[in-house]
């Protein structure tokens, strides 16, 4: 029976937090968490910091997104910077920069703005302090995406 008085702390496996902000609601204001964060409504501000931030088909973000992996679905009016991975799904649209060390485009996503694809190997490098760290591909894709 104490399997089911235990309580899991936030460093445990298995107690990922999430936080969710539902369609129909609009906040005002940057965000910042630890854990996962979905956004399925309308944020007038940024996501200066997140585990992994997930951006819903209706969802709109006037802001930037930072965080260690970002998949959108939404709208996004601002940068993202992601520590490893992006994924633009079929309904995304961002009009701004994308910066990550991979990134997954489908199509008829759509990005007005530069692409800048890090190389792990020269991202490990600039770490260490012996490089410059980035491939850039500094093409604008303001067209529908590959």
């Amino acid at each position: 029976m104490k399997f089911f008085n235990k309580k899991r702390t936030a460093s445990e496996p298995g107690s990922r937090d999430c936080s969710v902000l539902a369609a129909g609601i609009t906040v005002t204001g940057d965000i910042e968490t630890d854990g996962t964060l979905r956004i399925d409504g309308r944020l007038n501000g940024s996501i200066r910091r997140a585990g992994s931030v997930i951006i819903g088909s209706e969802a709109v973000i006037q802001g930037g997104v930072n965080a260690a992996e970002v998949v959108v679905g939404g709208t996004i009016q601002g940068n993202i910077v992601a520590e490893e991975r992006v994924e633009l799904q079929a309904t995304a649209v961002v009009n701004g920069n994308i910066e990550a060390n991979s990134v997954l485009v489908h199509e008829g996503s759509a990005v007005n703005g530069k692409l800048n694809v890090r190389s792990r190997e020269l991202a490990a490098r600039h770490e260490a302090g012996s490089a410059s760290g980035a491939l850039s591909l500094a093409t604008p894709m303001s067209a529908k995406a590959i």
